[in-house]
């Protein structure tokens, strides 16, 4: 009957061609911009999309969905006036029973819950039937297929019963039909139980209201009983057709079903899938460039304390170098009188007493100074080490502090996927380098390595072989040969030759020479300090940025993608609606 009215077309018109082809292309550039989330995107949306776009070509399909016993079963052989599928008071749609047109009755499993059924009824040579299992069957399985088939669907056909209208596990499924942008008519069936009329217009109000509160919009309703309608189409009684509510549901289908309007359905059903998908992963785009906002900010830290690192490092170390500057000109002024008051003619006897002389210099002028320049280079080489440490606790602390807020966002959970797993293990890498490096810091060694490398700075030629000496011993030897020349043989003979006017000459000599290794001996503490200094800066800031490394590189990288992928499933998003708005124009 509903066959014989539902118009058919040989071919689309051009503007149904030309939408066709366009939602292809949109949803392909869908397909391309889901793939950017590679693993992250789940299998079953995966499928389902594809389903749907698959469905495009296909026949129309209507999806007939409901509670069990409300009568799904005994509605759609009603429809196709034939007892084509079992009825029964217990659940008898076991798996999805695809419906479609043959020339003899026939069943094929195709897997293990999807039937295929043929059967020669003229309504099935236009669309396609699917008899889902009841949304509240015992066996939790029946459900989740109806649910897995709904994104096919072009129209649902929503059935519950009179005796138990819109029950709450036909809410939350019709939340789900809802939510994939699916057209629903309802259907009250069994509305023959109820024999007074104000009982049967109390139930249809209030399945109108609650569907209208779910789907946003008033609803198309109809009440029948399929029961009466079997029995009318029997009997070929007019009167009890009309009586069922059929007729006027099926006037409705034919009006709705018609040619253009199976075809506009038909290109809206993966056009909603895809835009179902686009909100969707768009948002998981959104969630993902929070968290991955958090993540340039614990980056964006690291690099401030080792900023921070740099500028303490360069800015204390100035005060500690002071110190030993003050150390050094003290004893400059020492060497000085030394030499005003010892290169004196009245001294002469002394002066040639070499080895006195030199012993008094070490006395009066260098006395302690080697071993406070030695303790508070010592000082200062401590400072260098727990400095560097502290920029490992540092970095250590805050990542700490980072995982445990990290296991307080809820999101994480939600977004799930390869990239919850990467950002996790790479954060806490970081961590655990910086937890590793900070328990097996040896200070000791650390403090032995740079005072080999400052006293390094002190091995030049002459003194090449005073490379086993301390830092002390490398002072004296280097300050007592101001009056090397001065003493000794090297005087008697220049007073031999030149007179006694050589005296003061010498004196002068003696005083610059002692200033310039006085100069010396302080470039050298202050370069090999510095270097040390800014050499420890480098190479902690290398190691900590050798630990982010790879987190750094997955954030960067993966923000790039998200955004790009973001872009382009907002851009998809937007023409898919300007599509729909078309298809949806008369």
């Amino acid at each position: 009957m509903i066959g014989r009215l539902l118009g058919r077309r040989a071919i689309l018109s051009e503007r149904e061609q030309d939408l066709r082809a366009r939602e292809h292309e949109l949803l392909d550039r869908l397909a391309g911009a889901l793939e950017r989330f590679g693993t992250d995107v789940d299998a079953d949306d995966l499928r389902r999309f594809q389903e749907a776009r698959d469905q495009l070509e296909g026949l129309f399909l209507l999806v007939v969905a409901g509670e069990f016993n409300s009568g799904k079963s005994s509605f759609i052989n009603a429809l196709l006036g034939e007892r084509v599928l079992p009825e029964g008071v217990t659940p008898t749609t076991d798996r999805i029973n695809r419906l479609r047109y043959g020339a003899e009755p026939s069943e094929h499993l195709l897997e293990a819950y999807l039937l295929d059924r043929t059967y020669p009824a003229d309504l099935l040579r236009e669309i396609t039937i699917v008899d889902t299992p009841g949304t509240n069957a015992i066996i939790r399985r029946h459900e989740e297929l109806t649910r897995d088939f709904l994104p096919r669907s072009d129209l649902v056909l929503f059935v519950t019963s009179a005796d138990r209208p819109f029950t709450e596990s036909e809410r939350g499924f019709l939340e789900q039909i809802r939510e994939w942008g699916k057209k629903i008519v309802f259907v009250v069936n069994k509305i023959d139980i109820l024999t007074r009329p104000e009982d049967q217009q109390q139930v249809l109000d209030f399945v109108r209201d609650n569907a209208a509160a779910l789907v946003g919009e008033p609803p198309r309703l109809f009440a029948v009983s399929a029961r009466d309608a079997l029995a009318a189409r029997a009997a070929g009684s007019a009167e009890g057709w009309q009586g069922s509510g059929f007729e006027a549901m099926v006037q409705y289908l034919v009006r709705t079903l018609d040619q253009q309007e199976r075809i506009r359905l038909k290109l809206l059903n993966p056009l909603n899938v895809g835009l179902r998908l686009a909100a969707r992963y768009k948002d998981v785009a959104f969630q993902r460039l929070k968290l991955l906002a958090q993540d340039i900010e614990t980056i964006q830290s690291i690099d401030r304390q080792l900023a921070l690192f740099h500028d303490e490092m360069v800015r204390d170390v100035e005060p500690r170098l002071s110190r030993l500057d003050v150390l050094l000109g003290d004893m400059e002024q020492r060497g000085m009188r030394f030499f005003e008051e010892t290169l004196r003619i009245g001294r002469i006897r002394t002066l040639l007493d070499s080895e006195g002389v030199r012993r008094a210099f070490e006395r009066e002028v260098i006395g302690d100074t080697p071993a406070q320049l030695e303790a508070e280079t010592g000082r200062i080489i401590d400072w260098i080490v727990e400095r560097n440490l502290k920029a490992w606790q540092d970095v250590s602390g805050y990542i700490d502090r980072r995982q445990i807020e990290r296991h307080r966002e809820g999101m994480v959970g939600e977004v799930g996927g390869s990239f919850t797993y990467n950002r996790q293990a790479l954060l806490e890498s970081i961590g655990r380098v910086a937890r590793e490096t900070v328990g097996s810091y040896d200070r000791d060694a650390e403090a032995r390595a740079i005072a080999n490398d400052v006293q390094g700075t002190f091995a030049t030629t002459a003194l090449a072989q005073a490379g086993a000496l301390g830092l002390g011993t490398l002072v004296v030897t280097l300050l007592t040969g101001a009056v090397a020349d001065v003493t000794g043989l090297l005087l008697a003979t220049a007073l031999a030759i030149g007179g006694f006017y050589v005296i003061p000459r010498k004196r002068r000599q003696a005083q610059r020479e002692f200033s310039r290794r006085i100069a010396e001996l302080r470039t050298r503490l202050r370069e090999g300090l510095t270097r040390q200094v800014h050499l420890e800066i480098t190479q902690s800031a290398e190691r900590i940025n050798q630990a982010i490394a790879p987190y750094r590189r997955f954030v960067q990288s993966t923000q790039q993608e998200l955004t790009d992928a973001r872009g382009a499933l907002v851009a998809t998003e937007d023409s898919l609606l300007r599509l729909r708005e078309e298809i949806e124009r008369p």
